[in-house]
């Protein structure tokens, strides 16, 4: 058996991934009906540095993950602790506060296209995400909006069903008193759960209530729920915002096990999972959590700006990509399809055929060709994949008399015309059909 040649060819590391050319229909058709929805919504886009200073991520999360800054992904330059993006949420709340966008009208409503290098237990895990970010409006009604938006995405990308999981962890007065509550219950109960969700409470109740809910749902279900200790102002704020999606016919439930340990966090959490199905092929499609958000009203304040009310989302544009590609979904071409192609062979072809190629593009009329040294033959197979009506053959004889073949695909008749005419002629024959 032949043994695999080494190479030191440099590759990524495990847990990241490029956007190679056959893949770049997907994610170009998400961020186009993506960013399609977004103009509608009023987003404006920013596109963000690829590296933070390592307080934006550490600093909301102090307290909650103070071990955070030694599992980020980072290195120094010039004197400043350096940090490749971990999240979209600080980055933009950063934006928001560094260019004074607290003088533009509010609220103000950013997106942002963007890798990500999620911390995980063996290095880092990179997700190509999509984050959208509301700042300075305190109301129901911003929640709301961003749900539905949600909604309009995925619906919009031809995922499939999905759910929204949704919870309320309130404010930060009522917050107190419910995690106390969660506190008492992991030590009443923990002869029932396991290590590793005894593990996860001890850090924090909330990182325990969410792994208990995936390893014991029966069990998570006599758990507190954070309704009973919301504020009545937290109380309100969930109510209405449940009437918005009710009426907006947003698929939600409710889960109480659906919370966040970020200290920025406040009142609504949410999560999108796009339901399990099977393939064309009957195989089963797991179902996946596409969309995280929730509002973040703390977030400006620990960035070290003024108490500013926020509330966002992040898409995980590989994992819809993924479903896209398990589901077959069909993706629409973009732009006019090319009418003509330009085939060239030989030396002196070659060099006029991108003046010619040029002169036809910029007369308006959609066409292709090739540099290659394929035979003409191999080049007329390239244009059949194109689906052009006509290929232009322009060979060394061509190229001396300055004229130029026409070639009709359908029929495969031919005919020699003047270059000066080619394309008058192109424009009276694609008229014709």
């Amino acid at each position: 058996m032949a043994t695999k040649k080494k190479t030191n060819i440099p590759t990524l590391p495990e847990g990241f991934f490029d956007i190679t050319p056959d893949e770049q229909r997907f994610w170009h058709h998400v961020w186009r009906r993506a960013n399609g929805l977004l103009a509608d919504y009023s987003f404006t886009r920013i596109d963000l540095a690829p590296v933070e200073q390592v307080e934006t991520f550490t600093r909301p999360v102090a307290g909650s993950d103070p071990d955070l800054v030694k599992r980020l992904a980072t290195g120094k330059s010039h004197g400043m602790h350096l940090a490749l993006r971990a999240s979209l949420a600080p980055s933009l709340m950063r934006a928001y506060l560094q260019y004074g966008m607290h003088a533009l009208p509010h609220p103000v409503k950013l997106f942002a296209n963007s890798p990500i290098l999620v911390p995980v237990e063996r290095g880092h895990e990179m997700h190509w995400q999509l984050g959208v970010q509301t700042v300075g409006d305190d109301s129901e009604a911003v929640d709301a909006e961003l749900l539905f938006l949600g909604c309009r995405i995925i619906e919009a990308l031809g995922l499939g069903s999905f759910t929204v999981r949704l919870n309320t962890i309130g404010d930060v007065a009522g917050r107190q008193s419910y995690l106390r509550a969660l506190r008492d219950f992991f030590r009443t109960n923990g002869r029932k759960v396991s290590a590793k969700v005894a593990a996860a409470a001890k850090e924090h109740p909330f990182q325990g209530l969410r792994l208990l809910g995936v390893e014991n749902s029966e069990l998570a279900r006599e758990a507190p729920q954070s309704v009973d200790y919301l504020s009545e102002e937290a109380r309100a704020h969930f109510k209405h915002l449940l009437e918005f999606l009710d009426e907006g016919q947003v698929p939600y439930v409710i889960d109480h096990t659906l919370v966040t340990v970020d200290e920025y966090a406040s009142h609504t959490v949410w999560e999108f999972v796009l339901d399990a199905t099977t393939d064309e092929q009957g195989q089963a499609i797991v179902g996946q959590t596409v969309l995280r958000g929730g509002r973040m009203d703390r977030l400006s304040e620990l960035l070290g700006g003024p108490r500013t009310p926020a509330a966002g989302w992040a898409l995980d544009i590989d994992q819809i990509v993924t479903r896209m590609k398990a589901k077959n979904v069909s993706i629409p071409e973009v732009g006019a399809r090319p009418k003509v192609f330009l085939s060239q062979l030989g030396e002196a072809a070659k060099k006029r055929s991108l003046m010619l190629f040029e002169e036809i593009r910029k007369s308006g009329i959609e066409v292709r060709y090739s540099l290659s040294r394929d035979t003409i033959k191999g080049q007329l197979r390239i244009a059949a994949r194109y689906g052009v009506r006509f290929a232009l053959i322009f060979g060394q004889k061509e190229a001396l008399e300055g004229t130029v073949i026409v070639r009709e695909m359908d029929t495969g008749i031919q005919e020699t015309i003047p270059l000066e005419k080619i394309i008058d002629e192109l424009k009276k024959r694609l008229k014709s059909k």
